[in-house]
Order: structure tokens, then C-alpha cells, then sequence
């Protein structure tokens, strides 16, 4: 979690943004959408289902067309019920495209096999692989127009938090923030310090809370930390559900309860399950194979480009190419980064560079404005020195300064990008006067080491791809970082204010 103080924004950088309770932003106009019954869900994926798979079973067999249907009809009713058991959409809603990618594919060897079974017992002549492609094909194109219809007929949640706390405003303005809620207003159990509602009303107290329910039409009702007992809040959330409403809990250990979350029973008691973090495997294979992927394809494709800044910048000054900066990589090996040069061949001074800095050549600046200095790093990625996105790769002296604070960090390897590098893209324009150095040691280090560790606690292969489409983004677009130290999420914002 970031260190940042609760309830406060920080903005020490204008591509960084750490979002507390009440983001200073404008709030985006809230989404309205219909709500599509479930029954409706279920009948209309099961069609499509049907359809597309029976077209395709009439062009690629001779089968019989009561057999077709027969297909068909196993289709429909697997799409059925993927459909009734898939989460309603609104506020609570699948948080892993991996377990969406999991159930189709359960879906689909469900489908097969029962096609395949039924045609060695002779109801008709399709084999097991020729299941597998009818079901992908009607599962697949039910998913799909089950996506197109929810654009349509979204699900916009009401809801009412239960508290007044830290929290509970946090969850509120998030909420607010995002399309799929819209918060009628706060509860106050009067046990608690309460903070300043801002455009959140405090509708009334636990008394009034299944009043609030039907009154204000609410959906969900999310209760937050409280001081009231649990006899008498289990007498509030029973009248929630009798009035209508789901129930939604947080719990005290949110700070390390990140992933895929799942609920149970132990001897009887409601639990919460958060999967062990073993090593992973699966993603440091995967993302290894993307650096070298990306790497070779990229240095194919700058190779003139390579050329020209090379002759540029032997034409513009005397010196070499390419400069080598020593910084501290995984497991605190040192390792030579590789990046244009951008300084005269005589230039010294602190490693941390102006926006005007006067070691630049003409070239040099054109470099570091559009960040082609660090094209030669592609080099670095394929001796597996660094990785297209991770942690800001830092020099050894500031490294020594807060060795214990790296510790962590340098458990992966260094990034090209990554949240640092897309945040303080600029951040040269913090240094000024001559105590620069001193005041990114005091103010924007202890940032960075943050969101650095908040991004080696939830890295995986899809957050790296989503962290390269930000990088593309703010590059072409611009726009601003914003970390949520309490709600252990990122997002990034383009200028016109879309949040990705």
C-alpha cells in the first residue's frame, strides 16, 4: 500500500496523481443504463447459441436435421447456463479477464464432449473435434453478442454505503468516479469520527437503513468500517436483503487481500479465500517471452532509425554514440544501461538532468524530448537485463541511499517503462534552483520507491500490457497517472479525461 497520508491528494508531479478520498478532478457525468432480467439474458444467448451453431453443423455435415437441432439444443443449453451463472454485471463484477477466458473454456470441452460421446453411441457422426469447433462457434458468438447487448442495457447499481469513515467516503467517490454506480447517499452508525460528506449525503442513521432501501430504490447497500456491534448489524443486513437489496461487506484485511477473491464455508462461517502467492511461474515465463518477442521485432523495425541517430549525433558533437549508465538491476546486480548520448563528451555534474540542462547537445535535446535516447535499451531487454515495463532502473548512488527500501523492489527486473517512467515523465520540471538533487532525494524518491513496491505487489502479464497501452497513450496523447493508495488500484487518464 502507498504511504501517502489517508484523505489527501498528492500531486508532486503532473503525470502522477495519488488518488485519496476526495480526488480534486471534476466527477465524470454518471452512466445510466437499463437493466437486461436475467431470464432475458439467459433466452437470448441460448438463441444465438443455437442459430450460429446450427449453420455452422448444415455447411460443414451431411447430418440428419433432427441431429442438427440436437447439436444445437446442447449448444443453447450450455450457453444457457453460462449465461444465468455469469455475474448480473453492475458494480460487482468479474475483476480477472482470465476467469471469463476459464469458464468459456470449460463451456466449450463441456459442449464437445457431450457431442462426442453422443456420436460414438451413434446419434449422429460428429466427432469430438468437430463438437469442439461448433461449440466454440456458438458459445463464442453468444459471448459476444452478450458483451454488444450489455453496452446497450447496462446495469447502473444504486447504492448506499453504510459509514462515514476514511473508507466509506474513499468507496463513495470511487463509486461516483466510475459508470456502472451511482451513490444515493451515507449512513452514519454515530460510533465513528465522521469525516466532511462532500457531494455525498448523510441520509439518516442504522435505524433508517432499510427505510433508505426502498425509498431511494437502492440495489446494493456496502457496509464499511463501523463501531456498531455485529448482533445489531446483523439485524440491519437481514432487512437489507428482505427489502430487496444484495449486501456487500469490506473487510478489515482489504490491504492484502489483492487477486481473485473467493467465498466459502468453514464448519458453517462465511469466508473469504485469497489464493497463496507462490512463485509465478506462469507470468515470469510469459513475460519473458513477450520482452524477447517485442525486443527482436522492434530492433528489426529501428534499424534505420538506429542508423540516422547514430550519424546525427556523431555529426553534431565529438564523442560516442552510445552511453553507458551504471545502474542497480534485479537482485541488486549492477548492469550498464545503454541509451543515446545525449551530453557533451566533457560533461560532469549529478546524475539527474534540467529540461535546459546546459550539458545537452543540440541533438541531446531533441533525444530526451522524445524519449529516443532510450532506444538502445531494446539491448538491455534481450540479455534479460531489463524487462519492457518494471521499475524505474535507478543509479547506484540513490540507490545506496535507501538500500532497505529497494530491497523489494529489486526482486524484478528493471522496466524501459512502467508507472515511474509514465507518471514523471517530466519531472525535470520540478528541479529547480541549485538544491534540486536534495529535493528529489527528500520528496520525489520516497514517491517513486512507493509506486514502485505497490507495482511489485500486484505485477502480472496483463498489468504489463495494459501499463505498455499507457505508455502509447501518454506519449501521443499525454495525460496523468493516477495511484489509489487505499483502494490498491491504477488507472491512467488522457487529457480529455477518459480513464483506461
Amino acid at each position: 500500500m502507498l504511504s501517502a497520508e489517508e484523505g489527501a491528494v498528492v500531486s508532486p508531479s503532473p503525470g502522477i496523481h495519488l488518488v485519496g478520498v476526495h480526488p480534486s478532478e471534476t466527477l465524470p457525468r454518471r452512466h445510466s443504463g437499463l437493466t437486461l432480467p436475467i431470464g432475458s439474458r439467459v433466452i437470448f444467448q441460448a438463441t444465438v447459441a443455437a442459430v450460429v451453431s446450427f449453420a455452422m453443423a448444415v455447411r460443414l455435415t451431411g447430418e440428419r436435421i433432427h441431429a442438427m437441432i440436437a447439436v444445437a439444443g446442447i449448444i443453447a443449453a450450455i450457453a444457457g447456463v453460462r449465461a444465468a451463472t455469469s455475474p448480473r454485471g453492475g458494480l460487482i463484477a468479474p475483476c480477472s479477464p482470465w476467469g471469463v477466458t476459464r469458464r468459456f473454456a470449460v463451456a466449450a470441452a463441456a459442449a464437445a464432449v457431450a457431442i462426442g460421446v453422443a456420436g460414438e453411441a451413434g446419434a449422429w457422426t460428429l466427432t469430438t473435434t468437430q463438437g469442439l469447433l461448433l461449440a466454440v462457434g456458438g458459445l463464442g458468438t453468444a459471448s459476444l453478442a452478450g458483451l454488444a447487448i450489455g453496452c446497450f442495457a447496462s446495469r447502473t447499481d444504486r447504492v448506499l454505503v453504510v459509514g462515514t469513515g476514511v473508507v466509506a467516503h474513499h468507496l463513495a467517490t470511487s463509486i461516483s468516479r466510475g459508470r456502472r454506480g451511482t451513490v444515493v447517499g451515507l449512513v452514519d452508525d454515530g460510533r465513528l469520527p465522521t469525516r466532511v460528506a462532500g457531494d455525498f449525503p448523510t441520509l439518516g442513521d442504522l435505524g433508517d437503513v432499510e427505510a433508505l432501501v426502498g425509498a431511494n430504490d437502492v440495489d446494493l447497500v456496502v457496509f464499511s468500517f463501523l463501531g456498531t456491534g455485529d448482533l445489531e448489524l446483523s439485524g440491519v443486513v437481514a432487512a437489507c436483503r428482505a427489502a430487496g437489496a444484495e449486501v456487500a461487506v469490506v473487510s478489515r484485511l482489504f490491504g492484502a487481500l489483492d487477486g481473485d477473491l473467493g467465498l466459502g464455508r468453514v464448519e458453517g462461517f462465511p469466508v473469504v479465500t485469497a489464493h497463496a502467492r507462490g512463485p509465478r511461474i506462469v507470468d515470469a515465463i510469459t513475460t519473458r517471452a513477450t520482452d524477447i518477442v517485442l525486443a527482436s521485432i522492434l530492433l528489426i523495425l529501428t534499424a534505420p532509425l538506429w542508423l540516422a541517430l547514430s550519424l546525427a549525433i556523431l555529426l553534431d558533437s565529438p564523442g560516442g554514440v552510445v552511453y553507458r549508465a551504471r545502474r542497480v538491476g534485479r537482485y541488486g546486480e549492477p548492469f550498464s544501461m545503454l541509451k543515446f548520448r545525449k551530453m557533451k563528451a566533457d560533461a560532469a555534474g549529478p546524475a539527474l538532468t534540467l529540461a535546459d540542462d546546459d550539458r545537452f547537445t543540440r541533438m541531446g535535446r531533441f533525444l530526451a524530448r522524445s524519449k529516443l535516447d532510450e532506444l538502445p535499451q531494446l539491448v538491455n531487454v534481450l540479455r534479460g537485463q531489463m524487462s519492457f515495463v518494471g521499475p524505474r532502473p535507478e543509479d547506484t548512488r540513490y540507490v545506496s541511499i535507501q538500500a532497505d527500501a529497494y530491497e523489494k523492489i529489486l526482486t524484478v527486473r528493471p522496466g524501459i517503462t512502467g508507472l515511474n517512467q509514465i507518471g514523471f515523465r517530466r519531472e525535470f520540471e520540478h528541479f529547480v534552483g541549485p538544491d534540486f538533487e536534495e529535493y528529489y532525494l527528500r520528496e520525489l524518491l520516497p514517491l517513486k520507491l512507493a509506486v514502485d513496491r505497490f507495482y511489485v505487489d500486484y505485477r502480472s502479464w496483463w498489468v504489463d500490457m495494459r501499463i505498455l497501452a499507457w505508455t502509447a497513450a501518454a506519449l501521443v496523447r499525454g495525460g496523468q497517472l493516477d495511484v489509489d493508495n487505499l483502494g490498491l488500484h491504477v488507472a491512467f487518464r488522457t487529457l480529455g479525461g477518459r480513464r483506461h
